[in-house]
């Protein structure tokens, strides 16, 4: 466990920016599929948007569980 906060560390911050922006790219992308279905689209892409979303997920919560430390 980190002994401080490193929610200000830049790279910190760098970490946590990209797993947002992977996560608002592929719902974005969700939401464009299921209003304007194409029949060009498989079912493994849309899997693909949604492992995207799962895994930056728990990226964010990795960085907080570890690095987010607000009880010392």
């Amino acid at each position: 466990m980190a002994k401080t906060h490193q929610t200000e560390n830049p790279i910190y911050k760098a970490l946590m920016k990209q797993a947002e922006a992977d996560v608002a790219t592929a719902v974005a992308s969700l939401i464009v599929h299921f209003d304007s279905p194409s029949s060009g689209t498989s079912l493994k892409e849309l899997e693909h948007l949604l492992t995207t979303i799962s895994t930056a997920e728990q990226r964010v919560a990795t960085l907080n569980k570890h690095f987010n430390n607000t009880q010392i």
